[in-house]
Formats: C-alpha cells, structure tokens, sequence
C-alpha cells in the first residue's frame, strides 16, 4: 500500500465515480482502476461494490477511508510543523465541537483564526458528544471538545467548564412558574430525549433515575435541530442547557425550568487522543479555544461556571 493508492482511493470514495476520481486527480480511469485493484488485492478484500451509475463503498472501504483521513492529515501536520518550525501557525486542523458549543463559539473562533492566524484552515466537525467520541478516537478530528466523555485509555481529558441541565419546553406544555421542578416530576410531561449525547452519563450514577425518564420518553431524537423543532413545535420537552436554544428562552418561546433532588449538570472536557503529541498549531488552537469559553462564561454569553469555581 502507497499514498498514490491511498489517493486514488480516497477520490473514489468522495467521489463515488472512477471516471470522476480520475478527472479529480488528472490521471487517466485505467490507471486509477489499475491501482484500485492492486489495492483491493493487497488487502484481500473488495473496498467498493461496482454498480451501473457508481460505486459505493464497502465496509472495508469505509474503514479505509477513516485510516486514509488520518495518514494525510499527520503527513499534512509534519510537513507544517518542520517547515515552519513553530515561527509560523499554519496549516489544516479539525476540531470536533457539539451543536450548542458551536452555537456559542463557532463563529468568534473562526474569525479570531482568520485574524490571528491567516495561513490556518480550520474545519468545525459538529457532532453529538457520543458520535464527536468516535471521530476523535478514529482520528478525524485533532482535538475535540465533549460533554460527559467516558473514561477511556485511548483520549486525555481537560474538564473546561459545567453547565446546569434544565427542563425546557413549550408554554403551552411547561408553566412559566419561578419554582423548580422535583426530578420524579419530570415524567407527568411528555419526555423528548437525545438518544446519543451527555445526558445519560450526566446521571450514570443514578441508574434507576435514568432508566426511569428512559422508560417515559415518548421521542427518542439523534439531531439537536429535530429536538429543537420539536420543543418549538410543543410535541414534548427535554432536558437540556440553557445554551441550547438562547433566542427562544429570551423571546419566551419556550420555557426553561431548574431541576432539583437532583440537580443534573454537564462538563465540557477538550479531549485529545493519547497516542498524539500535540503540534504547534493544535496547541495554539485549543489555547484560543480554551480562551474563548472563559471569555463567554465570564461575559454572561454561555451560563455555565468555569470547572475550577465548582
């Protein structure tokens, strides 16, 4: 296996078309197929099925491509790093970020990268934390910011800040009262929750708690804008941060609650993969990411606590 088969492998999979693969990498198609069937030899497996209009990945194939991401990113990552030296942040790197941390972060830290840092192309990979988990242990993305992750050898974990879950929904289905909201209360409404996400670790401790809020959610939801749709649309509530959905709780649109007995929270960890040893650019990255979430708690953008004040 080369990186001209990795290449042209890796222009078939985005592609789905040999011809396409072959026009993307200036190459004649006999020549991508040459290579194509040289690898699948190699491996002994076939990494795409052959269809009239297309190809379409195997399993095999998919897990090569999540390989092949991750080889031409550290080769990408070593070349900066030894031209440059550390004199110059430059260079591709992909951060694995939640819907509502993007939603509070995403654009400042794009344009803080863009004025500090011109020569830096910087990917947002959004995520729910669970999927965000997988993309950074498969070595998509160089660091990752996660609610709640698990314990794992493969990832060290930085807690950042804590967030306090609430009960949020519709007026129509949720009292706009000033008192909080005993946790058994929770089931007497009709239950959204995210079926991949921070929530269940959040209460890990308190299994049968969980398992009682499980038992009575009516809407199981792997999308962050689906949740928010159904919140707007009253087809139940959830449990969530405040951060969530800012503009609906301030126009009144939908009602947040404090839960109490007990009173559930969230940690936001920047998590990184153990076997990698940070670079220039992923240190300067994650330091400015670091500064922006102070800089949002301590302006009153992000209602959370800096972990260490807890």
């Amino acid at each position: 296996m080369d990186l001209r088969q990795l290449k042209y492998f890796m222009a078939i999979y985005e592609l789905r078309n040999l011809s396409h693969a072959a026009d993307h990498c200036n190459v004649a198609q006999s020549a991508v197929s040459h290579h194509l069937s040289r690898l699948e030899d190699e491996l002994g497996t076939a990494l795409f099925k052959r269809r009239a209009r297309g190809m379409d990945p195997t399993a095999a194939g998919e897990r090569l491509y999540e390989h092949a991401v991750a080889i031409f990113s550290r080769l990408s990552a070593a070349e900066d790093d030894v031209k440059n030296g550390g004199k110059v942040v430059s260079g591709e790197i992909t951060v694995g970020m939640p819907y509502s941390v993007i939603k509070v972060i995403g654009v400042e830290l794009m344009k803080t990268v863009r004025e500090r840092y011109p020569a830096v192309t910087l990917v947002l990979k959004e995520a729910l934390s669970g999927i965000g988990f997988d993309h950074l242990v498969t070595e998509q993305c160089e660091f990752s910011l996660l609610y709640n992750p698990p314990q794992d050898d493969r990832i060290r974990q930085k807690p950042l800040l804590d967030e306090q879950l609430y009960f949020i929904g519709h007026p129509s289905l949720l009292s706009n009262a000033p008192d909080p909201l005993e946790f058994k209360e929770l089931t007497r409404y009709p239950l959204m929750l995210l079926s991949s996400g921070s929530f269940s670790r959040a209460l890990m401790d308190k299994p049968q708690l969980l398992h009682t809020l499980e038992r009575a959610s009516t809407v199981r939801l792997a999308s962050v804008a689906a949740t928010i749709g159904c919140l707007e649309a009253a087809i139940g509530c959830t449990i969530a941060p405040q951060s969530l959905v800012p503009d609906q709780l301030e126009q009144g649109t939908l009602i947040s609650r404090r839960i109490i007995n007990p009173a559930p929270w969230r940690t936001l960890y920047l998590a990184q993969r153990t076997n990698s040893k940070p670079t220039f650019l992923s240190e300067k990255i994650a330091e400015l990411v670091e500064e922006l979430a102070m800089c949002s708690v301590t302006d009153g953008r992000w209602p959370a606590t800096m972990h260490t004040n807890r």
